[in-house]
This record gives C-alpha cells, sequence and structure tokens, in this order.
C-alpha cells in the first residue's frame, strides 16, 4: 500500500510533539481511510493531544480552547459532551477565534449542549464569516438568500414560495420546519408550480409537515400530470421525462411500464440522460423483455457515456 505523503507528514509532526498534528493523525487512526482502523494507537495519540490541549486551555489559550472544544463535541479522546464544547468554544469565540464562533453558532442552531436559538448562531456565524470563516458565509449567504426570497414568496411569487419551502424543509437559512415547508409548497403548487405540485403530494402521501391525506396528494400529482402532458405533447424532453415518471410510479395517472417507456424514449431519443438512465434501470430491474430491454440498454450504455448517472447509479 502506498503511503500518503500528506499523512506522513502529519505523522512525523505527532512524533515531534505537535498537539494539533497528534489529534490529526489519531483521527486518521480511528477512521481508518485507506487503511485498517487502530483504535488501540489512535487513542494513545488522543490521550497525547488532549494533555495539551487541556494545558494550553487552563492557559488560556484560544487555539487550545478550540480543539479542546471539538474532542468534546465529537467524543474523541473523552466522552462526548457538548455542554463543555460550547463552554470552550465560548471562550475561544470571546477572544476572536473564527473557528470557534462558527462551531458554537452550529451548537446553537441545533440545540447541542446549548438550548437551540437560530438568532444567537447567526450572530457567532455573522461574525465568524466576517473573518473570513467559509462555512460560517455559507450560513450568512444562506440566510440572506431566505431573507429575499421570503419577500418574494409573500408577494406571491411561485417559484420563490417553492425555494422558501426548500429552506424550510431543510433548514437552510432558517431553521427546519416542516409545517412551514408543506405551507410554501402548497401555495406554490395552487399557483402550477411543478415542482411544489410534486414535493406537497409527496409531504400528503407521507404525512410529513401535514396530516396523511392520499387524496389530496393524487389532486396534486393530478395537476401535475395534467401540465405535464402539455408540454409533452409540445415535444418538450424533461416534460417527457417527468411524465414518464409519473407513469412508472402511478402517480396522478394509471400506473403503466408501457406508456413510462413510451415518454421516456421519446425523452431519450431528445438526448435527455435522465430518461436513457431511466431506461436502462428498467432494464436492468427485469421489467423490460425483448426489443424494449435492447432499446433500454442502448440508451443505458449512451448515459453512461455521457457520464451523466445520478448518484444512485449503479456501476457496471
Amino acid at each position: 500500500m502506498k503511503t500518503d505523503p500528506s499523512k506522513e507528514a502529519v505523522r512525523i509532526q505527532a512524533e515531534q510533539g505537535d498537539p494539533e498534528a497528534q489529534y490529526e493523525w489519531a483521527r486518521h487512526l480511528a477512521w481508518g481511510k485507506g487503511r485498517a482502523k487502530q483504535p488501540d494507537e489512535a487513542a494513545t495519540w488522543f490521550a497525547a493531544a488532549l494533555d495539551q490541549f487541556q494545558a494550553a486551555a487552563e492557559r488560556g489559550d484560544a487555539r487550545g480552547q478550540l480543539n479542546l472544544g471539538k474532542m468534546n463535541e465529537h467524543g474523541h479522546g473523552v466522552p462526548e459532551d457538548h455542554a463543555e464544547a460550547a463552554r470552550l468554544y465560548r471562550l475561544a469565540a470571546d477572544q476572536g477565534s473564527a473557528e470557534a464562533q462558527y462551531r458554537l453558532g452550529h451548537l446553537h442552531e441545533y440545540g447541542d449542549g446549548v438550548e437551540p436559538d437560530f438568532d444567537t448562531a447567526m450572530e457567532w456565524y455573522a461574525k465568524a464569516a466576517a473573518q473570513g470563516d467559509k462555512n460560517a458565509r455559507i450560513k450568512v449567504e444562506l440566510r440572506d438568500q431566505y431573507v429575499r426570497g421570503l419577500d418574494l414568496a409573500k408577494q406571491g411569487h411561485q417559484h420563490a414560495q417553492y425555494q422558501v419551502g426548500r429552506m424550510y424543509e431543510y433548514g437552510m437559512g432558517v431553521p427546519k420546519d416542516e409545517q412551514e415547508a408543506a405551507r410554501w409548497y402548497r401555495l406554490a403548487a395552487e399557483q402550477a408550480d411543478l415542482k411544489s405540485q410534486e414535493r406537497i403530494g409527496q409531504l400528503l402521501e407521507e404525512g410529513t409537515g401535514v396530516p396523511q391525506d392520499p387524496e389530496e396528494a393524487a389532486r396534486f400529482y393530478q395537476k401535475m400530470a395534467e401540465q405535464l402532458r402539455f408540454k409533452a405533447d409540445l415535444e418538450n424532453a424533461q416534460a417527457q421525462f417527468e411524465l414518464g415518471r409519473l407513469y412508472e410510479r402511478g402517480r396522478g395517472v394509471d400506473e403503466s411500464i408501457e406508456t413510462a417507456l413510451h415518454w421516456y424514449l421519446l425523452s431519450a431519443k431528445k438526448g435527455n440522460p435522465q430518461a436513457q438512465y431511466r431506461l436502462g434501470r428498467l432494464y436492468m430491474e427485469g421489467k423490460l423483455v425483448g426489443q424494449d430491454a435492447a432499446s433500454a440498454a442502448k440508451w443505458f450504455r449512451q448515459s453512461v457515456r455521457l457520464n451523466a448517472l445520478p448518484d444512485d447509479a449503479p456501476r457496471i
């Protein structure tokens, strides 16, 4: 096995007594990336780093407080203790450590070791971002996007309503709130936003953020199918693919692999890699036979050549 030069340099620094290198080397041994895990040796290096971080933290050193906080947050060499991590991050953050400010904001955002408080989290993110912390800048930028999007959504812009729904669903720039996500998706869906019609349909099917209601879900899927059919008939390749998905899954229409195949083929012939991939999956799953299967396999190979496989695509 080849030795990673960067990892080898960390090991040498660790042996020379650098506590941050000792911590990094311990994490490498514990994770076992590129090698077998070595938990006993990792524990030895965690302990070595811990001794130095504790001594530095007691001297009031911000870097020592930050690193000791990370060990407490993640349970590296010590029992996991988010409250202690928050205390240590606060000490370092008050001394201007951007990374500690970001980490403290993260704990406040998710209520780990402290009371959840999104406003406090954003205050710490803003301080860290002002010092150039990239992770904090992403948080601040997401918040700015949310504020701009919310203003447009309140004015009735359907795409902004969809985006605000996504931000609430995934907690991007705003506290995660499935009920609020569903509310914005529904508003956009009633204005014929296709993505929102699908998403509110899924939430209604699952009972996520809204009471479970298959009939209401079907209503939104039917609206989606009507729009897609109109666009598909106008030779829109993406609409043909999306309509094929509805037929394959039986959402808003009667389930039909044959009809799904019809729309996937039309879309695939226009170069849509998603349709090409889906045809291949139908073939691999044994849902197509004969000439249709051969056609699907051909399109699957085409999607591979285009390197356009979705993340869940099997590697064959």
